[in-house]
């Protein structure tokens, strides 16, 4: 059985409420949206666990490696979401625009995600995120 539509919206927010906490610099928000042992598999590295999920994201806004990340926003398209009762995966793919200093926008990287999600408590939230560039295997 298909996950019902309320669901499918509790992700939908999920994604949203990842991308704006990583893109503003909120490291709470950020790992919050794992579980606490959950995983980011991503073009920057594999990182397992709350604490070092927040590290990343408090890495992301201070340290000088990811300067050319700094400033971006994650635009996310193509959501399929597939589950049943608390498990869930979902893939999809995106785009990070960096803006420049006419006013516009350039494409930083393009790739897709490959998650499985759980839902605990109520709440929907990672277990891992798999980040993989474009073209496929980048």
């Amino acid at each position: 059985m298909p996950l019902p539509a309320d669901d499918v919206l509790a992700i939908h927010d999920l994604i949203g409420r990842y991308n704006r906490a990583i893109d503003t610099g909120d490291a709470d928000g950020w790992a919050g949206c794992f579980l606490e042992d959950g995983v980011f598999d991503g073009v920057i590295g594999r990182f397992e666990g709350r604490a070092a999920l927040h590290g990343l994201a408090t890495a992301y806004w201070t340290e000088p490696e990811y300067e050319p990340w700094r400033g971006c926003q994650h635009w996310v398209n193509n959501v399929v979401v597939d589950g049943d009762g608390d498990e869930a995966t979902l893939r999809c793919d995106h785009a990070m625009l960096k803006p420049d200093a006419d006013g516009g926008a350039r494409i930083v990287l393009l790739a897709s995600y490959h998650d499985r999600l759980r839902r605990v408590d109520g709440r929907w939230r990672f277990v891992q995120r798999t980040v993989r560039g474009f073209p496929p295997g980048a």
